[in-house]
């Protein structure tokens, strides 16, 4: 594209041109008086609105639609994207779910498998508790147990990396006097099966 350079001749004359224009227009207006140019100044006005009206609101509202339009598609694809998400992460969390027809007797069998595995061995271990809540049961057992810190540690980790799901839901730790370095633990570890069993 040329670039384009003003000089002062250029600005002077332009001035001038604009000058005598405006001295005309005065003129006119003080020869012919301001009825002369009502009926023009109204047609311009009249076709400025008729022009606001046909050809500049038309495209700006069909702009302003498209805008929320596209507002609201990019929000039900982001909406979308979460639902899969979490259907994705559900799906994960449901094939977690320990298939057994006996789910008291699994989650004992399991807390006593990872206790032998850390070497700690229980003061006590509760009933498992069946708690349903809408279309899954939460089996709980609670155990008492007395362990050093990376015992706890260690067995706290295996038990939430087992392959089916158990989750600590309740844990209370208190350091003994006797002997050095010892804990009692008591903790309530819980699973989570359909109602409908396996």
């Amino acid at each position: 594209m040329p670039s384009v350079s003003l000089g002062k001749a250029d600005v002077q004359r332009w001035v001038s041109t604009a000058g005598t224009e405006l001295t005309v227009l005065r003129d006119q207006f003080r020869e012919r008086g301001y009825k002369f140019f009502i009926r023009p100044l109204g047609m311009a006005g009249a076709a400025m609105l008729v022009g606001y009206y046909y050809v500049y609101l038309p495209p700006l509202a069909r702009a302003s639609k498209v805008a929320v339009e596209l507002g609201a598609a990019q929000a039900t694809a982001q909406y979308a994207e979460d639902y899969k998400n979490l259907t994705a992460r559900l799906d994960g969390l449901y094939t977690k779910l320990p298939r057994t027809d006996d789910p008291q007797g699994w989650i004992l069998a399991e807390v006593r498998k990872t206790l032998r595995q850390e070497g700690i061995v229980p003061l006590s271990i509760s009933t498992p508790t069946d708690a349903p809540r809408g279309e899954y049961r939460f089996i709980s057992i609670q155990v008492r147990c007395q362990a050093n810190y990376p015992q706890i540690a260690s067995w706290i980790s295996r038990l939430e990396r087992n392959e089916s799901i158990l989750f600590v839901s309740e844990l209370i730790l208190r350091k003994e006097s006797e002997p050095i370095g010892s804990n009692t633990l008591d903790v309530t570890i819980t699973t989570v099966v359909p109602k409908g069993g396996a």
